[in-house]
C-alpha cells in the first residue's frame, strides 16, 4: 500500500511541474490593462456610471447650501433621473450633443426641470464623456450625478420651454 501512495504522490509532483512550466509559458496581462482601471477609480462610482464622465474622471461633492441644476427629458419615463447639469441650454440639439445623449437611448431631451437639492446632499460631478459616434455625441457639458432622484427632499420644478429642432446623425 506505501508503494502506491509513493507512485501516486510522484505522479502528482510530476503533473505540478509540468502544469508550473505550461502556465509559466502562458502570456502575462499587460501593465497597460491594469493602468486603464487604476484612471477609472479616481471617480468612486460604479464602472457603468463612471465612464459616463470623460476619462472616468469625477469628483465627490456635498452640498454646502442648496443648489439648482437641471435635467433634460422627452417623456415621464426618463423625467425625473440622477444624471444632473448645471448648464442651462436653449435648445434640444444643444443638450443632446453636450451631454451625448445617444439618441439610441430614447431621451429626445424636448423639455427641462430644475432640481433644487438641499444642502448636506452629496454629488458627484464631472465633464460629460463623449459616446459614439462622437461626431454626433461629443459631450464636454457638465454632469452631475445623484445617487437618489427619489429624494422627498429634493424640489423638481419644470423649467423654461426648450426651442427643439431636428436631429440628425450622419
Amino acid at each position: 500500500m506505501k508503494s502506491r501512495v509513493r507512485i501516486v504522490s510522484l505522479g502528482l509532483v510530476g503533473f505540478g511541474s509540468l502544469l508550473a512550466v505550461a502556465l509559466a509559458s502562458l502570456p502575462t496581462i499587460s501593465r497597460q490593462t491594469v493602468l486603464a482601471q487604476e484612471v477609472t477609480s479616481s471617480c468612486p462610482l460604479p464602472v457603468a456610471i463612471a465612464v459616463t464622465f470623460l476619462d472616468s474622471k469625477c469628483k465627490k461633492v456635498k452640498l454646502l447650501m442648496p443648489q439648482t441644476f437641471f435635467r433634460y427629458y422627452s417623456s415621464e419615463t426618463n423625467k425625473k433621473g440622477r444624471y444632473l447639469t448645471t448648464d442651462q441650454y436653449q435648445t434640444n440639439v444643444e443638450v443632446i450633443k453636450n451631454l451625448a445623449l445617444n439618441q439610441t437611448w430614447g431621451n429626445k431631451a424636448e423639455k427641462m426641470l430644475a432640481v433644487t437639492l438641499p444642502a448636506g446632499t452629496t454629488v458627484y460631478q464631472g465633464v460629460v464623456a463623449p459616446q459614439n459616434p462622437s461626431s454626433c455625441y461629443p459631450g464636454g457639458g457638465q454632469q452631475t450625478f445623484i445617487e437618489d432622484s427619489k429624494d422627498p427632499n429634493l424640489l423638481w420644478a419644470e423649467g423654461p420651454t426648450l426651442t427643439v429642432q431636428p436631429f440628425t446623425c450622419p
